[in-house]
């Protein structure tokens, strides 16, 4: 891969300098709500296996409900990118207010699931002593949906800007509370007077809530209180806007069923590996939470490629996108070679964290899914790293299509049709138990990587078409930015 010099030089915009500049708080962000997710699941493993097992399919759940919303009110940072971009600053403010009441929308829709959510486990048909657990963790999750998604709202106002500093401090400071609140809610306290009943599993639920409303509290109020903030981007200006509002539909919405739509395949996919066995569903849960940990680099630099490309195509400057896609993609390969040689080489030490012991089955599992996890992490990084720039400029139908077809046609209806035929009592009785579900497990993780493959391949080829390039989703109208 050739390195343009200038992509080294401080004085060239669009160079891996800035793109370090916006990625790393970014990224560090992202490894706050990570290592939330993967301490909850260590202490949910010392706590029970059972609750460990259990969160990681309701957890799951809970987001793929509200997925479509996130990715509707994520784009908002492409509005605010854009915008600021084109030196129109007096509309940053009214593009935030959109995001937020498109989350309190999707804060609604997810409070009712918690109707269905006994039937929904009930028809997921894991083991029975995991359903209670599922079903609490899943409704305290969705009861309180709209706290992440005004979290989300939120940090479009400093995301689309690159001043991703604060949405750093913010999300840092959730997981220094969340981690104690976890110990104290999951495990209890009991010292003299002061006495704190272990809670378990809800426990780790109402901590994640808690450390979270406390982040957005402190966002609404940098957003709410800077006399500059309100001067130069008009935050105070909350009316639903007839013309942004439906914007924010036609471009985010495609982004929200994309997430939806791949996340639901993906959720399918853990679903089957749970009815495998108990084993595979705890192998899967510790696997997963380590992908989770690579990807955190690839997620931010991602972010930020989303919002340079906003910015040059505000400014109409295509150069400047087109530099900030190479410095990232720079960035994000170096990542992938040493997290490759992690997993591949030195997997033993990351999987003791989830006291999986090297004699036993799950260990094993987990070990041979890594090894699948690395073989499809260059791909995956590609898809994000392409895909986050051509939708950056709005061209998320075509990523609604792609990523919605790829997911079902190449993901969720292959693995559930391996499935069953690999559980139909002919085929294991020809192949005997144990080696129909062997088969069943490692074909689904190859599908898993087959599609992968397929959807980077697609969104690299669709960069480079540079349809892109002449996308826009603001209005054509310039102001200053004063």
């Amino acid at each position: 891969m050739l390195i343009e010099p200038q992509l080294f030089k401080p004085s060239v915009r669009g160079n891996i300098w800035e793109v370090l500049r916006i990625a790393f708080p970014l990224i560090l962000a992202s490894a706050g709500h990570s290592i939330n997710l993967f301490v909850d699941r260590i202490m949910l493993q010392h706590y029970s296996e059972a609750a460990m097992a259990a969160s990681f399919p309701a957890g799951l759940t809970a987001f793929s409900i509200i997925c479509y919303f996130v990715g509707t009110v994520c784009y908002g940072n492409a509005f605010v990118a854009q915008y600021f971009g084109a030196r129109m600053c007096h509309r940053v403010g009214a593009a935030v207010w959109q995001a937020v009441y498109m989350a309190l929308i999707g804060g609604l829709f997810a409070a009712s699931t918690c109707l269905i959510a006994e039937p929904m486990f009930d028809f997921f048909g894991h083991e029975p002593y995991l359903r209670p657990m599922e079903v609490t963790y899943f409704r305290i999750l969705s009861a309180f949906g709209f706290v992440p998604l005004l979290s989300m709202a939120f940090s479009c106002f400093w995301g689309g800007r690159g001043e991703t500093r604060m949405i750093m401090a913010v999300n840092l400071g959730v997981t220094a509370i969340n981690i104690p609140l976890n110990a104290l809610l999951i495990f209890g306290y009991d010292a003299g007077p002061f006495r704190i009943p272990s809670m378990g599993i809800s426990g780790a639920g109402y901590a994640t809530v808690l450390a979270d409303g406390i982040g957005v509290a402190v966002m609404m109020a940098f957003f709410f209180l800077s006399r500059r903030n309100a001067a130069r981007y008009r935050t105070w200006n909350a009316r639903l806007d007839r013309d942004m509002f439906p914007r924010l539909f036609k471009f985010g919405g495609p982004n929200g069923i994309q997430l939806f739509l791949d996340l639901a395949a993906f959720n399918a996919f853990v679903v089957l590996l749970g009815k495998i066995g108990p084993d595979v569903l705890n192998a899967s849960g510790a696997a997963f939470a380590l992908n989770s940990l690579a990807m955190i680099p690839m997620f931010g630099l991602g972010q930020t490629v989303s919002i340079l490309v906003g910015q040059g195509i505000g400014a109409n400057d295509i150069p400047y996108a087109e530099r900030a896609v190479k410095s990232a993609r720079f960035l994000l390969y170096i990542v992938l070679l040493a997290v490759a040689v992690l997993f591949v080489i030195y997997p033993e030490p990351s999987l003791r964290l989830f006291k999986l012991k090297p004699d036993t089955n799950a260990f094993s599992l987990a070990g041979i899914m890594l090894k699948f996890i690395a073989a499809y992490l260059l791909f995956d990084a590609t898809s994000i790293l392409y895909g986050s720039a051509v939708k950056g400029a709005g061209d998320t139908r075509f990523s609604m299509w792609i990523g919605a077809g790829y997911a079902w046609i190449l993901y969720g209806f292959p693995c559930i049709l391996v499935f069953c035929i690999f559980t139909r009592p002919a085929v294991v009785e020809k192949l005997g138990t144990a080696r129909a579900s062997s088969c069943n497990l490692w074909t689904l993780w190859t599908i898993c990587v087959l599609y992968i493959m397929c959807l980077g391949v697609t969104f690299y080829l669709r960069y480079r078409g540079g349809k892109w390039k002449s996308m826009k989703v603001i209005e054509d109208r310039q102001c200053s930015r004063s």
